[in-house]
């Protein structure tokens, strides 16, 4: 489940972008009314786990998380380069598409066998319409010897 946060010192602009009426709401006065100034009204707060993050690494610790990521991600697709690999998606962030080279085994066959090996965790995806590996590179412990056991892992399953 998604969530996120949205952090204002105006008060009335959080409370305008939210305010609602209905029949089943016990009170739509504008202010600091959490039934009037939140998206999930009564459900949960599933935003407490992006809040509590934030509050303990601070912008610069999630900024390092996602720049180490993104080097991750880059480092991998560096790695898969030099056996024939592509990358077919151009995002900048750390979730790759990756085609094996040609003559290798599908790609269902190859997630498959490297899923079974225990060694690292992919997913099959569509991307354009045709199967791809899903590399998804955003633990913060993630380092180059994962990126190489991925890559051996991948080698082997092809």
């Amino acid at each position: 489940m998604g969530c996120g946060m949205f952090l204002t010192r105006h008060r009335e602009v959080l409370s305008t972008a939210f305010q609602v009426t209905t029949g089943y709401m016990p009170s739509n006065q504008a202010g600091r009314d959490p039934y009037v100034t939140s998206m999930q009204w009564s459900r949960r707060f599933v935003g407490l786990r992006l809040f509590l993050s934030l509050a303990a690494a601070g912008w610069g610790g999630y900024a390092r998380h996602v720049e180490h990521s993104i080097e991750m991600a880059a480092l991998l697709k560096a790695k898969l380069a030099r056996f024939g690999w592509r990358i077919p998606n151009r995002s900048p962030m750390a979730v790759l598409c990756i085609e094996p080279p040609p003559r290798s085994a599908d790609v269902a066959a190859i997630v498959n066998r490297v899923l079974a090996s225990g060694r690292a965790w992919i997913s099959k995806a569509d991307f354009e319409g045709r199967p791809v590996i899903r590399a998804c590179v955003t633990h913060g412990e993630t380092g180059p010897e994962d990126i190489a056991a991925l890559v051996e892992a991948l080698e082997a399953a092809r």
